[in-house]
């Protein structure tokens, strides 16, 4: 069977590749020109197509004759100068890439899965917790909107199209486990790190309707004098002294999910949250990065409310048998094993 990646470049994408073809299956993609990884995936077999999702020729051209499709490319951003680069990649690309598979649909039958994001509920600032895939959507990022209009179109090229089966994966925070102990790490930096949270709160203004101006100075009044140039981890509470929380999946559990997405014939139709099954206090968790790192921390009480992530995968568990296996702690304890090989 062919099967159409987009992102199989990237950190979820490249391992879906790698599973379906351990199966057998062929892979191809749209890549984008310069992309450092083009030649790793050419080593592992995978049909690259340059270009980029919102050239509809190209995103055709690697599609043509698939049976399957993962759309997992999106373009994340919250800066409010990337709007445009949002657009055309998130909405312009999404409907580039349902179109054509709808296209081939009038041939024969496609399967489509889709990632988007617990940004389009926001979990981090929900009407209720757990949040499930009942919650009503009201993102308050650009990033979130653009991935809840691509829920939408995907659910009107299911409605109208007989032939394309499609299912959604809502996607929490993904990290590779070599990532969680990487002070500069893409999610890891602003979730852990003093300086990294200190770096979101600036930019928090473009991000979170919610958070005004004065909350986020108030925050940054607190937080920049504990900073130094060692950079260290962060233990955050609120105004109570009860510690934040985190939300963060393994990718190799997130690639178990979309494979079974595909397999099980209950997905077709169904959006499923894909999260941990519990969250991790950060009193429990910066302790034992700081020890396994050998990273001091800094405690810090922070009066406003930045919320507390917290979606449920009960409808995953119950329908396609999704069990997450990798912890934060089995996480680190990997990377920072592999570290010292």
């Amino acid at each position: 069977m062919k099967v159409f990646i987009t992102g199989a470049t990237g950190r979820v994408g490249s391992q879906v590749a790698r599973a379906l073809t351990a199966r057998g299956h062929t892979i191809s993609t749209v890549v984008l020109p310069g992309d450092p990884n083009l030649a790793k995936a050419q080593v592992a077999g995978i049909e690259c197509i340059t270009g980029n999702l919102a050239d509809r020729d190209a995103v055709r051209q690697a599609m043509e004759g698939a049976e399957a499709v993962f759309h997992l490319a999106a373009l994340i951003s919250f800066r409010t100068e990337d709007r445009d680069r949002l657009w055309q990649a998130n909405v312009t690309g999404s409907y580039n890439v349902f179109d054509a598979a709808a296209q081939q649909a009038a041939v024969r039958p496609v399967r489509l899965i889709f990632a988007s994001s617990d940004q389009v509920y926001p979990t981090r600032f929900a009407r209720y917790r757990p949040v499930d895939e009942n919650h009503p959507r009201e993102p308050y990022s650009f990033y979130g909107m653009t991935k809840l209009l691509g829920q939408d179109m995907l659910d009107f090229f299911a409605r109208t199209t007989a032939n394309l089966k499609v299912s959604t994966a809502v996607f929490s925070h993904i990290e590779a486990a070599a990532e969680v102990i990487d002070p500069n790490g893409e999610y890891s930096r602003p979730a852990f790190s003093l300086q990294g949270r200190i770096d979101s709160l600036r930019a928090a203004s473009s991000h979170n309707a919610n958070s005004a101006a004065s909350d986020v100075q108030r925050l940054l009044d607190i937080l920049e004098p504990l900073a130094d140039d060692d950079n260290p981890l962060l233990l955050a509470r609120d105004a109570d002294g009860n510690a934040h929380t985190q939300e963060l999946t393994d990718v190799r559990d997130i690639v178990d999910a979309l494979l079974l997405m595909l397999d099980k014939p209950a997905a077709i139709g169904e959006t499923f949250n894909l999260a941990p099954p519990s969250l991790v206090g950060l009193d429990t968790f910066i302790p034992y990065l700081a020890n396994a790192t050998g990273r001091r921390y800094v405690e810090a009480s922070l009066p406003a409310d930045l919320g507390q992530p917290h979606s449920t995968a009960a409808k995953a568990r119950a329908l396609l048998g999704w069990v997450p296996r990798y912890t934060l702690f089995d996480m680190v304890d990997e990377a920072v094993a592999a570290q010292n090989q």
